[in-house]
C-alpha cells in the first residue's frame, strides 16, 4: 500500500491548490489525501463541492475557526497532519518590513500562523503575499522566522509559466518544514519551461529559444464565439492539437462555461481594428482610449505569445490584455480557466462575476502540482 499524505487547504477558494495536489497523485508512489478545505466564500464552496462532492469543504470565517476545531473535524491529533496549504490575503505589506505581521490588515495571515501552531503540520505552504516579492528574505529572517518558530523556512518567487501554465503569473511562496522530522535545508522546484517575464518580447519576435505554452496552444481548440454567444454543455467538435489541450480535456465530455460577454456594436467595431498582440495605443488618435488606462488595457492576446496574469476582472477588456486573439470579445471563463491550467472537467457555477473571481484568484493547478510533487517527496522521505 502506498503511503498517504494528508492535506488541509485554508483560504481555499475553488480549490486550485488542492486540485494540483490531487493531480500529483498520478505521478507519485504515495497518495495525497485532501481531507478538508476551508473558505468564507459559500459560492466557492458550492463550485468545489459540485465538482468533488466527496471531499469535505467548510464554508466558514477562519477568524472564528481554531486549530482544535479543525483537528476535531479531521479526527487527528496535533502534529499528525502532513500538509497545511493556503493563500491568506495580506494587504498591509510595508517595504520597510516593520512589524508587518502586527498590521491589522494582515489578521488573516496571522490566523493562518496561529492555526499552524495549533495543528503543527509537517509542512506549510503559503501562497500570494502581495508586495513581498522583493523584501521577502527580510520578512523570513525576522517576522516569519519568529512567527513560525520550530520550522525551517525558505521562500521563492515562482512564475507559473515555468511549470507549463500559459500565463505570466508571479507569486511569492513561503515553505516551512517542521524541524523535528529531520529535514534541514530544502529548495523549491524548478520547472521544465522558461520563466517568462515580459510577454511583449515574445509577440511577433519568433524566439525559438524560449520554451513556453502559448495562448493558441492552450485555447486554440475552443470554438469561436461572437460577443454575447455561448457554448455551455456542447460536445467537442474540434480535435485537440497540442498536449496541453489533450491533457485539459481528459475526463471531460463537453465544453462548459464558454460564454462570451455582451459587447456593444460600437465597441466591437472599435476593437476590430486592433490586431493580435496590439492594444489601445494602436488605435487611431480619434479612437484611442484615455491614457488613464494602463498600457495593457484593451489589448488583444497573441496566439503565439503568452497570456499576461489572469485577474478577477478578465471579462472586462479595460482591465488588462484580455481580448481574444481572433474574436472581437473578451475571453470567456473557460478560456481563462485554460490559461490558469484548470482541466475542462472542472465546471464553474454561480453568477458569471463569481466564476470570474474564482478563476482569477486561484492558484494554477499545474503550479500547485509541481509544489505537491516536490514537497511531497521531501515529506514522504522524512
Amino acid at each position: 500500500m502506498p503511503s498517504c499524505l494528508s492535506v488541509v487547504d485554508l483560504f481555499a477558494g475553488i480549490g486550485g491548490f488542492s486540485l494540483g495536489f490531487l493531480r500529483a497523485n498520478k505521478r507519485t508512489n504515495f497518495v495525497f489525501d485532501v481531507r478538508l478545505l476551508v473558505d468564507i466564500d459559500p459560492s466557492a464552496a458550492f463550485t468545489f463541492k459540485k465538482n468533488l462532492p466527496r471531499i469535505p469543504y467548510l464554508p466558514a470565517d477562519l477568524n472564528k475557526v481554531h486549530g482544535n476545531d479543525l483537528l476535531a473535524l479531521l479526527k487527528m491529533k496535533s502534529g499528525e497532519l502532513d500538509f497545511l496549504i493556503g493563500g491568506p490575503p495580506c494587504q498591509g505589506f510595508s517595504a520597510s518590513g516593520k512589524r508587518w505581521l502586527k498590521d491589522n490588515r494582515n489578521l488573516l495571515i496571522n490566523r493562518f500562523i496561529e492555526i499552524t501552531h495549533e495543528v503543527r503540520p509537517k509542512c506549510v505552504l503559503i501562497e500570494n503575499v502581495p508586495g513581498a516579492l522583493v523584501a521577502i528574505p527580510k520578512l523570513l529572517n525576522k517576522e516569519f522566522g519568529e512567527a513560525l518558530d520550530g520550522y525551517h523556512l525558505n521562500s521563492s518567487v515562482l512564475n507559473a509559466s515555468e511549470f507549463g501554465v500559459p500565463q505570466i503569473r508571479k507569486r511569492a511562496f513561503i515553505a516551512a518544514i517542521r524541524k523535528d522530522i529531520g529535514t534541514n535545508k530544502f529548495e523549491f522546484p524548478k520547472g521544465a519551461f522558461d520563466a517568462i517575464d515580459n510577454g511583449n518580447d515574445l509577440i511577433g519576435s519568433g524566439k525559438p529559444s524560449k520554451s513556453f505554452v502559448s495562448v493558441e496552444d492552450a485555447i486554440g481548440d475552443l470554438p469561436p464565439l461572437k460577443a454575447g454567444d455561448k457554448i455551455d454543455g456542447a460536445i467537442y467538435k474540434n480535435q485537440a492539437k497540442t498536449d496541453f489541450q489533450r491533457e485539459r480535456r481528459l475526463g471531460s465530455l463537453a465544453i462548459f462555461n464558454h460564454v462570451a460577454r455582451v459587447h456593444s456594436k460600437t465597441f466591437v467595431d472599435k476593437i476590430s481594428t486592433i490586431k493580435p498582440g496590439q492594444g489601445k495605443l494602436n488605435l487611431l488618435d480619434g479612437e484611442r482610449y484615455s491614457d488613464r488606462y494602463f498600457s495593457q488595457a484593451y489589448a488583444r492576446l497573441h496566439p503565439q505569445g503568452i497570456s499576461f496574469t489572469i485577474t478577477a476582472n478578465f471579462r472586462n477588456p479595460g482591465s488588462g490584455r484580455f481580448m481574444h486573439y481572433r474574436d472581437n470579445r473578451s475571453i470567456t471563463v473557460r478560456e481563462a480557466a485554460r490559461l490558469q491550467s484548470f482541466d475542462d472537467s472542472v465546471i464553474f457555477h454561480g453568477y458569471e462575476t463569481d466564476q470570474e473571481r474564482h478563476v482569477g484568484n486561484a492558484v494554477p493547478p499545474l503550479l500547485a502540482e509541481a509544489l505537491a510533487l516536490h514537497f511531497g517527496n521531501i515529506i514522504a522521505a522524512a
